[in-house]
């Protein structure tokens, strides 16, 4: 497949879900024109709403990072990586649901633990295109073999920490939620592909 046309189909569903995410915000229907106090309650109440925006929109820019660092590395995309990338855009577009339901029930451990499978599910599509492109030696050649150990180190953390906060979230939403908001911070830092 066309490379430019295999990334542009892609940053054009990490932009639509972004979009998307602005959803999530929604006032109460209101009988009458509210008063200047209860719109301003209203829009207060909104603030879980706002944290699980500014969450999922970190989220999804880092993936959408971790894309283009990724496939600037590659020279040949085929059926099996289509496949990967398909099943993480799939995933991306379901992240703004998740997060409508984040923020409408922050302490719920069912909200936390779907938003963390939809995360769970995201990286596991990662490590698996990651796993292809490594064994089908898709990397241009100048790619060396310590940028590639970097990558799939790093991609591995961010799926392991977000399986453990999915489990987390069972138990302690709370904690579930700063473990996604550390993986945030820790792609922050250029790791593998994204430092080269």
């Amino acid at each position: 497949m066309n490379k430019a046309r295999f990334e542009a189909f892609s940053d054009g569903v990490f932009g639509f879900a972004v979009t998307l995410l602005v959803l999530g915000f929604v006032l109460p229907v209101f009988a009458h024109p509210p008063s200047e106090a209860a719109l301003s309650s209203a829009l207060l109440r909104l603030w879980p709403n706002l944290i699980a925006y500014c969450l999922s929109f970190a989220v999804i820019g880092v993936m959408w990072q971790n894309h283009h660092a990724l496939f600037r590395l590659v020279t040949r995309i085929d059926r099996k990586t289509i496949f990967f990338n398909l099943v993480l855009l799939a995933v991306t577009a379901f992240i703004p649901f998740a997060t409508s339901v984040l923020g409408s029930y922050p302490t719920r451990h069912a909200a936390t633990f779907l938003y963390g499978l939809a995360l769970t599910a995201a990286s596991t599509a990662y490590n698996l295109m990651l796993n292809h492109l490594v064994g089908s030696r898709a990397f241009a050649p100048e790619v060396t073999d310590a940028t590639l150990r970097a990558t799939v180190i790093a991609y591995r953390v961010g799926w392991a920490t977000y399986a453990l906060a999915t489990v987390v979230s069972l138990f302690a939403p709370i904690a579930s939620f700063v473990l996604y908001l550390a993986i945030v911070i820790y792609y922050l830092i250029p790791r593998g592909a994204d430092a080269d």
